[in-house]
């Protein structure tokens, strides 16, 4: 069905991903995804549902050159964009046909949407030219009549613009891009490189009418298949509109069929009423859901009161709908939300990496994250540089015409600021230029691995030709030394933490020349410690009679009938329950990079805490389970709602039914109360309830 395209107001963000053919599903959600057309909250409203899709349809270059920016709409339609690409214009008439998109003529607009949803950097649908087996469609090969259209609009031309659709939204290099344009016969692409936006981030939909209008051989829905490699969701649109529930549902079972065929997720991007109030019509579509497992996605058109769609008037539909549909709901799956950058590959390597003076080297550069790179910069070691936007060339040249030993740094950024002292992805290689005698910058860690706390010193030796403005050495763990002039011939710092840290080292030199020097250290984590208890009365180690000894960490001990006396690397700790259920796990963890030993609280009936509770049980709560506490040393203790921090002190913690409770009797705690998401001391003589939620 044709739809008129709107403008959406609002504000918002972006960033992105590795072009590949779909073939997986990516990360499922726990069940199907729910969307709407139109007003959300009125939806909600309506039938109770979280629309985590909310769909969009747009006219050609809308989003770039009129209406609301790319930018906003996809924040206005979060958390899952769902974008309907037609060809009207602005002026509501065909802005372009399937034959010049497939030949180019639309490129800069795919461009900039490609540039949008890589900002974007989150899940998002794209719905190029949808039910193109509707005669209505303007992109459609056949009109009512069963009669073809020109050959811009044939099945062959929209297989082709789809195709091109596909291959630029999805991005790479312009010569990885116009391979595949190649291969398929079409034109090059109208620009250069392009940010990479992969499956299953982004997810091209293919979504005809479950039923072909008109029903005529050449405009069957495989007519316009562009083909397994330019799809990443396949789908099927399905109305009613006559009584009682006369949809093409044998229409989408074939496709379903033939989506799984092909080892595609399935997707029902537009459902809906014709202005009746069908309620058999919308079980049909619950119990559809329930047994095709694969359809991810099902968004229903539309929610406006002027729309002949609205569930308003219908209050049947409306009443199956919330009751059937919307427990259906789905959370948001891995592939839609934000995930810090990751690195996939970074390598610098010089060629030749040595001879005599002038030098020419041609760098060979692979750079690859798990998101688009949006800027680059490398410096040559000689106080030259070369910086630039999206992924780095292959090949850079360089030639150094002094002898010595230089190292070159190649930084790469996911996102702005684009400074070396933010940088996370880097690598560095060595060039020598004839002997190689001298270093115009030489940085040195000692030692450079060892177990945390480690202490490391860097000597800086520098030999450069001009005056040294500033310097900054950045440490990898959050922290910077700097400083003006040249910096220290020997500076440290003690890493806390275990981890892979690249420590760079930033001189500043006159006339705007920059030097970077790499170094890399490894940090383990602490040896680790031994645990031992001596047991008073009796107390029980996984289960059986505990005697005394080592317990290995990660086991579970009670001591609601004893005491226990537990010796560790952080202290020792006096626990018991005093006759109240008191059973916890020894674990070792950090906090704030230090070694603490955690006694998390497990186990316990709470089946009786949903029940309603008598004026006496409210003012004296039950507790549920209990460990007291007597510690020398580093400890937590952790219950449902909240965990206590300790250094040596007295203390309850309690997990009652209505909350955790952490009692003082001597010393101060500090308590994470997870509900309100915040940390308080509490001091001897007091106490703090963690409510439940």
């Amino acid at each position: 069905m044709q739809r008129i395209a709107f403008v959406l107001l609002a504000v918002m963000s972006v960033a992105s991903v590795t072009f590949g053919v779909a073939s997986a599903e990516g990360t499922k959600a726990s069940g199907p995804l729910l969307g709407i057309t139109g007003n959300v909250a009125r939806f909600n409203g309506q039938t109770g549902q979280v629309s985590n899709v909310h769909q969009a349809f747009l006219g050609w270059d809308q989003g770039r050159s009129y209406g609301s920016s790319f930018s906003i709409l996809f924040r206005n339609l979060a958390p899952i964009p769902m974008i309907h690409l037609g060809t009207k214009g602005r002026g509501k008439a065909e802005a372009i046909s399937p034959g010049g998109i497939a030949s180019g003529q639309g490129d800069e607009y795919l461009i900039a949407l490609n540039a949008a949803i890589a900002v974007w950097g989150k899940g998002i649908y794209i719905r190029p030219m949808a039910e193109m087996n509707n005669a209505s469609a303007l992109w459609s090969g056949y009109l009512a009549n069963g009669r073809p259209r020109d050959a811009a609009h044939s099945p062959a031309n929209y297989r082709k613009a789809f195709a091109r659709i596909y291959v630029i939204l999805h991005g790479g290099s312009a010569s990885a891009v116009n391979a595949k344009l190649g291969q398929l016969g079409l034109p090059p692409l109208s620009g250069g490189d392009l940010p990479v936006n992969p499956f299953p981030r982004l997810r091209i939909v293919w979504s005809p009418l479950a039923s072909d209008n008109p029903r005529v051989p050449g405009n069957g829905a495989e007519q316009y298949y562009p083909g397994a490699a330019f799809v990443d969701v396949e789908g099927g649109d399905i109305y009613d509109e006559r009584l009682t529930d006369t949809a093409p549902w044998q229409g989408l079972e074939r496709l379903y069929s033939v989506a799984r065929s092909r080892h595609k997720p399935f997707a029902v991007p537009e459902w809906g009423l014709f202005q009746l109030d069908d309620p058999t019509f919308v079980q049909h579509m619950c119990t559809f859901l329930k047994t095709h497992a694969a359809t991810e996605l099902a968004a229903f058109y539309e929610s406006s009161p002027a729309s002949i769609f609205d569930l308003e008037s219908k209050p049947k539909s409306r009443s199956v709908y919330r009751g059937c549909i919307t427990p259906l709901g789905g959370t948001l799956p891995d592939w839609a939300v934000v995930s810090a950058p990751k690195l996939i590959s970074l390598t610098l390597t010089p060629g030749p990496a040595s001879g005599p003076v002038p030098l020419n080297v041609q760098f060979s550069v692979v750079a690859q994250l798990s998101v688009p790179i949006a800027h680059w910069l490398v410096t040559f070691g000689d106080g030259a540089q070369i910086e630039g936007t999206g992924s780095p060339p292959t090949t850079l040249p360089h030639t150094y015409s002094q002898d010595a030993t230089y190292h070159a740094v190649l930084i790469v950024y996911p996102s702005a600021p684009f400074i070396p002292d933010v940088a996370r992805f880097l690598t560095s290689a060595d060039v020598t230029a004839g002997t190689g005698a001298s270093r115009p910058v030489s940085f040195a860690p000692t030692p450079t691995a060892g177990s945390a706390p480690l202490a490391v010193s860097f000597q800086t030796d520098l030999n450069v030709p001009a005056g040294v403005d500033s310097w900054q050495i950045v440490l990898g763990d959050g922290n910077t030394l700097q400083g003006n002039g040249p910096p220290p011939h020997f500076t440290g710092h003690t890493y806390k933490s275990a981890g892979a840290y690249h420590v760079l080292l930033i001189v500043n030199a006159a006339a705007g020349s920059r030097f970077l020097a790499l170094a890399n250290l490894v940090v383990a984590a602490p040896p680790a410690g031994k645990a031992s208890g001596k047991p008073t009365g009796r107390v029980l180690l996984n289960g059986r009679r505990f005697t005394g000894g080592p317990i290995p960490y990660g086991s579970k001990l009670d001591v609601t009938h004893g005491t226990l006396l537990l010796t560790t690397e952080t202290g020792t700790v006096l626990v018991y329950g005093k006759g109240v259920f008191a059973v916890f796990v020894l674990l070792r963890g950090t906090d704030n990079g230090k070694p603490i030993v955690e006694l998390r609280l497990v186990g316990g009936n709470f089946a009786g805490c949903s029940r309603k509770l008598s004026v006496a049980s409210k003012a004296k709560p039950k507790v549920i389970r209990q460990l007291w506490a007597k510690a020398k040393g580093q400890f937590r203790t952790r219950g449902r709602y909240a965990s206590a921090t300790v250094r040596g002190t007295v203390w309850l913690t309690a997990d009652r039914c209505d909350g955790t409770l952490t009692r003082v009797n001597q010393g101060i705690v500090q308590v994470s109360d997870f509900t309100l998401k915040k940390k308080l001391l509490v001091h001897a003589g007091a106490s703090h309830l963690a409510k439940k939620p």
